[in-house]
């Protein structure tokens, strides 16, 4: 009788189990679409219709819509200048372009809103230029789609301190404040980089690298909407930033999250997480070095012994924000060229999803390994979808199996699979579960395999892209996390 329910014991924990770790499912796709020459870039979620983005070529940019119905119409687009996105605004899908006027001598940023029957142009800003020098614009839309952040980096100018021009707007594109600012401890350089974002609150900050003596530092700048900015330098205690990974919490405020290295050295030999409100001020900041069990998964002791402790070819991949947690996700790349053939090989061994709760401190870090190796195309089905199971609270990463190509078919992915995908869902406590994602396009009209670079999360629903390994095609489907 004990044995008898154990036995039951064992079956109910596994149903358990099985519900918890949640997997993609539902799988529900439109006909395929004849992909053009230009590779899609990104997809962006409307609650009647969904819009997948090709890059812009030749001031040219196709848009694909999908409506409700499942019907697909395109549209090809002339752009006003030089493309610099296509993003939501309030309910309008919006194409923001760089142009220069000759007649009155300045740098204009227009927006094209895009609608079924018409497209409507709108000038958001404008700035003359300095000398003969142009300006460049930078855009951010904030999560809710209401706030715009248009920053202006003026030209480089030797010798000259960098200058910048905030500019924040409502979903109207109506000029709600502007700031022009002088960053009076940094000199211009001809490359900058400046990652601009906007929160609900209308709250701007400016993430900026700056190059010194092939030395990269930080510094974080914070616009309020009282109109104050704040400028700081963010640093490590101890060692150099390798790379910086940025997302807004639910309050707005900036998480900044990478690894760490040693001076002449591009090993990452740690993490860390640091949180910033719009004033610049360091609410936190927290560096962990990589427990050794998590080094091993991807090097070996004699590597470690003759390198010093590190991981080559691992960067931040992102940072994403959970109910209870803060995950870290860096992601190994790696880039080999045949030399008897020229044919370049990309290696992908896997990543490491590392976690904190919400004032920085380590929970637990797992390093999981997926053995991507891409002969043929360049990287091309190299990468993970990663998302939220809103309904469990767990973090699920999908990911093709490339290498696959010339083994026997795997009967647990199921019909009309060209490559199989695998599913890892972890919970809260970095338990984790790895299987085949199961029946993902049963019924479709040729094999394909999910594009894991293109994917938008709304709610439980993830939209997604599939092709067949030829890439004439298209598939835009949702699946569900059960």
């Amino acid at each position: 009788m004990k044995k008898i329910k154990y036995s039951i014991l064992i079956l109910f924990l596994f149903f358990i189990a099985e519900n918890y770790m949640a997997q993609l499912t539902y799988f529900d796709w439109v006909n395929p679409v004849e992909k053009s020459e230009v590779p899609i870039s990104k997809l962006i979620a409307f609650d009647d219709y969904k819009v997948v983005v090709f890059k812009s070529s030749q001031q040219k940019i196709r848009l694909d819509f999908i409506d409700a119905e499942k019907d697909v119409s395109t549209k090809v687009l002339t752009l006003k200048g030089k493309c610099l996105g296509v993003y939501r605004v309030g309910d309008a899908l919006t194409i923001f372009s760089s142009v220069y006027n000759g007649r009155t001598k300045k740098n204009e940023l227009y927006a094209q809103l895009i609608a079924t029957d018409e497209v409507k142009e709108v000038l958001v800003a404008e700035q003359a230029l300095v000398g003969k020098l142009h300006n460049n614009f930078k855009v951010s839309i904030s999560p809710d789609f209401k706030q715009l952040f248009v920053l202006v980096e003026k030209p480089h100018n030797k010798g000259k301190k960098e200058a910048i021009v905030f500019n924040v707007y409502n979903e109207q594109f109506k000029l709600l404040r502007s700031q022009p600012y002088l960053m009076n401890t940094i000199y211009s350089q001809k490359r900058r980089i400046n990652v601009p974002m906007i929160n609900n609150k209308g709250e701007v900050f400016l993430l900026k690298r700056h190059r010194v003596q092939n030395q990269s530092k930080y510094y974080v700048i914070g616009y309020s909407t009282g109109g104050n900015v704040s400028f700081k330098e963010f640093k490590l205690n101890y060692k150099p930033i390798l790379d910086a990974q940025y997302v807004l919490d639910a309050n707005g405020q900036l998480i900044v999250g990478g690894t760490y290295t040693s001076p002449n050295s591009m090993r990452a030999e740690g993490i860390y997480i640091a949180k910033f409100d719009v004033n610049a001020n360091m609410v936190y900041r927290k560096e962990y070095g990589f427990r050794h069990e998590t080094m091993l998964a991807f090097t070996t002791e004699k590597v470690l012994k003759k390198n010093g402790l590190g991981l080559s070819n691992f960067k931040t991949n992102s940072v994403l924000i959970q109910k209870e947690n803060i995950a870290l996700i860096l992601e190994h790349r790696e880039s080999k060229a045949n030399t008897k053939t020229g044919v370049n090989k990309e290696l992908k061994d896997g990543i490491i999803i590392c976690s904190f709760d919400h004032k920085g401190n380590f929970i637990w870090d797992v390093p999981l390994k997926m053995n991507q190796n891409d002969w043929t195309e360049k990287g091309y089905w190299n990468s993970f979808i990663c998302f939220n199971d809103t309904a469990n609270n767990n973090l699920s990463i999908v990911y093709n199996e490339v290498g696959y190509f010339d083994k026997k078919a795997d009967n647990d992915f199921g019909e009309n699979v060209a490559v199989g995908a695998r599913n890892i869902t972890i919970d809260n406590q970095g338990n984790y579960k790895v299987g085949p994602v199961k029946d993902s396009f049963k019924g479709a009209p040729f094999d394909l395999v999910f594009n894991a670079k293109i994917t938008q999360q709304v709610g439980d629903k993830i939209y997604l892209l599939a092709e067949p390994l030829d890439k004439t095609k298209y598939l835009f489907g949702v699946a569900k996390t059960n």
